[in-house]
Order: structure tokens, then C-alpha cells, then sequence
């Protein structure tokens, strides 16, 4: 039986007993990826090994080295890397549950996102033309992107789901009317109903059944009526 010669991309999977495509969906990277890794077709780039050590605990410079054993990220330690450490590094580093893994890194996130859309507002490439719009576009890129790589869709749309809420609008009649003939679905989604007799100054205020936000990147993804 042949064996496979030793490499420290398939010996961290082994550890963490997951397939390629699991691996790859943890790293957010694709399973053709992994599999090119693991039979020497392609070289281990540092920007993808900082990227496992984060994800995983891993000492990065054992995987561009290929070292046998793995160790934990905590070198000075020479502790061996194991399934053990993974979990422990999990709870301790990103938190014991998957909502204080949320709270303890979308603040420095949101800070980190808030300084460059400020300082590329600031900036002028020329005269009179901020950067904030390429920004701006990189960013919503760059969320697609990570939503396909991470296998994210469900997820997104199951949180979207409890963000639900119906929309309200008030309106004049004279405003219903009009929406009535240039948007007859968004009319009959609030449920208006005409009634000739009232005047066209009249107030009305109607709402929508619940409504789910629309992933939407760079756009707002919280429901929340309007007036």
C-alpha cells in the first residue's frame, strides 16, 4: 500500500477529523484549493497560513515549513497540536459560545471599517473626488465574496428571517392614489383600498404583512418602518 508523503495541510485536517470541503468551508477557501495543496501542485501562500493559524490555533510557520509535528500558535510552549488545543483555543481565543464570539470581534471590526471609510472620504486621488466610493465598492465585493466562500447563504437568510418586520407607510389618499396606478404590486402588498368619497388630503396609514430584509450589502439589512 502506498502512503502518502507527510503534509501539514492534510495532517491539521486529519486533527480536526474533517474532509477537504469541510476544511475548505472553514478557511473560506475552495476544496480544489485544498486538494492542490495537499498533492504538492500548489505552495502554501502566508497570506492563507495566517489566515488557518487564526481560524484554527495552528503555528503558522509549521504549516510553510512543513514541520512534523504540527504546534500550537504559542511556539515557546513546543506544544504539539491537537484536537485538544483546537477546542481549547476556540473557547479562549474567540469565545464559548458563537454570540460572545460575535460581541467580542464586531466592535474592533466596526471601529476598524468606520477609520477607513473616514480617511478614504478624506482622501483625494484628485481634486474634489474622495476614495470612499471604490471603498466602497471593494467592501461589497469583498462581502460576496466571503459569503460564497464560507458557504454563508443560509445562514444570512435565516438571519435575515428574524429581522422580519412590517413596513408602514402615511400617506395622503392623493399619495395611495398615485402609487395605486404606478405601482399596483407595491399598492395591493400594503392593502389599500380606494374609497372615492374620501377626500384626496385624507391621512391614511397602512402597513405591509412581515417583510424580510433583502441581503444587501452596503445597504441597510434591517427592517424597520418608514413614515
Amino acid at each position: 500500500m502506498r502512503v502518502k508523503p507527510y503534509h501539514p495541510i492534510r495532517a491539521l485536517r486529519k486533527i480536526l477529523k474533517q474532509t477537504q470541503a469541510e476544511f475548505a468551508v472553514t478557511i473560506g477557501a475552495a476544496k480544489d484549493t485544498v486538494v492542490s495543496w495537499e498533492n504538492g501542485r500548489n505552495p502554501l501562500s502566508p497570506p492563507l497560513a495566517r489566515r488557518i493559524a487564526l481560524v484554527t490555533g495552528v503555528d503558522e510557520r509549521s504549516l510553510m515549513e512543513g514541520q512534523e509535528p504540527l504546534y500550537t500558535r504559542n511556539i515557546k510552549l513546543k506544544n504539539p497540536f491537537s484536537l485538544e488545543a483546537y477546542d481549547k483555543y476556540r473557547k479562549t481565543f474567540w469565545g464559548q459560545t458563537p454570540e460572545e464570539n460575535v460581541r467580542r470581534q464586531i466592535g474592533p471590526c466596526a471601529d476598524t471599517l468606520e477609520l477607513l471609510f473616514l480617511a478614504a472620504a478624506r482622501a483625494r486621488a484628485t481634486e474634489g473626488c474622495s476614495r470612499l466610493p471604490g471603498l466602497l465598492d471593494s467592501f461589497i465585493q469583498w462581502c460576496q465574496q466571503a459569503q460564497q466562500d464560507f458557504e454563508l447563504g443560509g445562514e444570512i437568510d435565516a438571519e435575515l428571517a428574524t429581522r422580519k418586520k412590517p413596513i408602514t407607510l402615511n400617506k395622503s389618499f392623493a399619495g395611495w392614489r398615485e402609487m395605486a396606478k404606478t405601482d399596483p404590486t407595491m399598492a395591493r402588498e400594503f392593502r389599500f383600498k380606494d374609497n372615492p368619497k374620501i377626500d384626496d388630503r385624507e391621512m391614511l396609514e397602512l402597513s405591509t404583512r412581515d417583510t424580510v430584509p433583502v441581503w444587501s450589502p452596503g445597504q441597510s439589512m434591517r427592517a424597520r418602518g418608514t413614515r
